[in-house]
């Protein structure tokens, strides 16, 4: 007879990362006052994991280490343990993950932290195996280890938790006087030094999207005709697009590839890459044309509506790396496999378009051993392959798409990736502001629909009583909002406003603005707040850095930055001088690691307001980033005319009105 699994603590939570780890044999505790509580009576260090559901070395952590008997047993003796996941407190995961970077120069997920019960770390690192290898610790030695430390030599743990409180206090910036407009520049230069030319992107080894630098690259080439500045984006892009880190047969991008070619994915789909991504698309086929521009970025929205939407139209978190256990097996395809779907005249073009290998081309993240399984990636777009085989690359394109549905039809049939269905307000702020980008370069009514319905879902779903929330699953809400929140939701309005021009759209910018300022600006030292007050929380984080995703402070600073310029309020001015002052100093040190805030910066200076009077021609043309369009009767009463004009104000100078919209289409050119 099976004996039943016990429950622990986690049992009642809501997070499908926390319900993972529910009936593991470790004593896990939530995040609160029970766990700190436990941890005071009994004089335990904690053992803070940190991770989310749908990474694929926190599997592996939990299948190797906690889940075994033993393991289990030395933390249960050894720590009060605690699991958080890392997207329902991004506060708590931040504030640790930059003490772990302080401490050993790295990080990453799972996040492993060592504290006292007053929730200073001791000890830091990432994943760890059940036993020793490879130069990495094992949770056999080290928990064994870590209790002879504490109850033996607790001095020399006190001294390390004297220089992390000191290493906390240096979390506090000093602020600097300057001018913000030389910083696009910098970051330019800066960014030209990290780009790398034979694949694109900027980093080494691992290649991670960073749509919000592709982003910022063009909206400088749009203000200053830098031609290379273009040329790094199409060169990313173009590799991003053909490699094996876009779901050839499903559509969207895996979260990063593990070589520098984009070839190898991270096999984990978020929604704020598909967000991002997407952002970056559609700016990029604005400017170019490029046809494979437009068709990645439809597919996308395909997948995000058909396998991270609910059924109330909120946008859902990620899907994981894994399915039935295995990393990538959604998404890998044998040589067999695709002989026995194809007839062999496709069969001998598809091997040569996808870079197919009889032995296959995909290697283990892990083990770095050839799999036998092959991931699809293009070796050139179709319709360049169809003119270097003298084919006709329309009838091939109608080709490729009708052969990569067929293979969707059989994916189908395998075991589906998990799903992690809670619904996160910042994520999906992020998705509306691509849906609605797509809508006015692409034209797309499935992207104003989705994002319509994700808005409407935010504003009756997501905010209680007046109070806006974090998270959702299965309609209860979770914490209280983040700066992020309130930043990327007002962003999503200020963006349907410039596609509707509905006075509430503007109206719920403005209030989810003050409310922004209220609950998270610090008004003596510059800049915002990541989180509320919080007891529990050792410090109270101003975060920049524009990781994967841009921070809150990045992107409120980018919608601030628009409201100053429209409506000239001195408390928005106020908040966007001192987050000016309180970051100047980072922002000259590592420029490029701040691309949203930098465009932000371009924004600033680079702005222009279209006023609107009367029934007017709501879309301009054209690849016009910095151009914030308003009803002229949104900014003065009366401002209300019979016939439509136009005038088009730059730097608090504005020409005169005009009722030919050529003449304006005409000046922005």
């Amino acid at each position: 007879m099976v004996e039943e699994r016990k429950g622990n603590r986690l049992v009642g939570e809501r997070s499908p990362y926390l319900l993972q780890h529910a009936y593991n044999p470790v004593d896990w505790y939530p995040w609160g006052e029970e766990a700190f509580a436990a941890a005071r009576e009994l004089d335990r260090p904690i053992f803070l994991s940190i991770g989310y559901s749908s990474c694929h070395w926190c599997h592996v952590m939990e299948r190797e280490s906690f889940e075994d008997l033993e393991v289990a047993r030395l933390m249960n003796e050894t720590f009060v343990n605690i699991k958080v996941d890392r997207e329902e407190r991004p506060d708590v995961d931040s504030l640790y993950m930059k003490v772990c970077q302080m401490m050993t120069g790295g990080g990453g997920w799972p996040l492993t932290i060592i504290m006292t019960p007053d929730r200073v770390p001791f000890w830091t690192g990432t994943y760890l195996p059940r036993f020793s290898k490879q130069g990495m610790t094992g949770m056999l030695e080290l928990v064994p280890a870590v209790n002879k430390v504490w109850l033996e030599e607790r001095d020399d743990i006190k001294g390390v938790t004297v220089k992390v409180l000191e290493m906390l206090d240096s979390f506090e910036r000093d602020p600097d006087e300057g001018d913000v407009s030389t910083l696009p520049l910098l970051a330019l230069e800066r960014l030209k030094e990290d780009y790398e030319p034979k694949y694109g992107g900027f980093d080494g080894e691992r290649k991670f999207p960073s749509p919000h630098k592709l982003i910022f690259l063009m909206r400088y080439w749009r203000e200053h005709h830098d031609q290379v500045a273009l040329d790094m984006v199409v060169k990313t892009l173009d590799n991003m697009i053909k490699g094996g880190i876009r779901d050839h047969v499903g559509g969207g991008f895996h979260r990063y590839s593990t070589d520098p070619r984009w070839h190898l994915p991270h096999f984990e789909k978020m929604l704020y890459d598909q967000a991002l991504i997407l952002m970056a698309l559609t700016e990029a086929y604005a400017i170019t044309a490029k046809q494979e521009y437009r068709q990645a970025a439809e597919e996308l929205i395909v997948y995000v509506e058909k396998r991270l939407t609910s059924l109330e139209g909120g946008f859902f978190s990620s899907e994981d790396a894994d399915a039935a256990g295995e990393e990538g097996s959604t998404y890998l395809w044998t040589y067999d496999e695709l002989s026995s779907l194809l007839s062999a005249e496709d069969m001998v073009i598809f091997k040569e378009l996808y870079g197919i290998w009889d032995s296959g081309n995909y290697r283990d993240e892990g083990t770095h051993m050839r799999s036998g399984k092959n991931v699809l990636h293009l070796t050139s777009f179709v319709a360049e392959h169809a003119t270097k085989k003298g084919m006709d690359p329309v009838a091939l394109m109608a080709w490729d798409v009708d052969l990569r549905e067929t293979l969707r039809s059989k994916r189908d049939q395998r075991p589906d990736p998990a799903l992690d269905d809670k619904i996160l307000t910042d994520w999906n702020g992020l998705m509306i502001v691509a849906l609605c980008k797509a809508h006015r370069y692409l034209g797309s009514e499935r992207a104003l629909r989705m994002a319509k319905q994700a808005l409407t879902f935010l504003e009756e779903r997501m905010v209680v009583d007046g109070e806006l929330y974090h998270n959702s699953r299965t309609g209860h809400v979770g914490a209280p909002s983040f700066l992020d929140d309130h930043a990327s939701l007002a962003w999503a309005h200020l963006e349907m406003y410039y596609l509707t021009h509905e006075a509430k759209q503007l109206e719920r910018v403005l209030g989810l603005t003050e409310q922004m300022i209220n609950l998270f600006a610090d008004k003596e030292e510059g800049g915002l707040f990541m989180s509320r007050e919080d007891p529990l929380l050792l410090v109270r984080i101003k975060d920049l850095y524009d990781g994967a995703a841009p921070s809150g402070n990045s992107i409120a600073y980018f919608i601030l930055v628009q409201l100053a310029a429209l409506f000239n309020d001195a408390r928005i001015v106020s908040v966007v001088e001192g987050s000016e002052r309180h970051f100047l100093k980072e922002l000259r040190v590592v420029t490029s690691s701040y691309a949203m805030f930098i465009n932000g910066v371009l924004m600033k200076e680079t702005s222009k307001t279209l006023e609107i009077f009367g029934p007017g021609n709501l879309h301009i043309e054209g690849y016009h980033p910095h151009l914030m369009t308003i009803m002229a009767e949104h900014l003065e009463k009366g401002a209300v005319r019979q016939r439509p004009s136009y005038r088009l104000c730059l730097k608090g100078t504005c020409l005169p009105e005009t009722e030919d919209l050529t003449e304006i289409e005409r000046m922005l050119k």
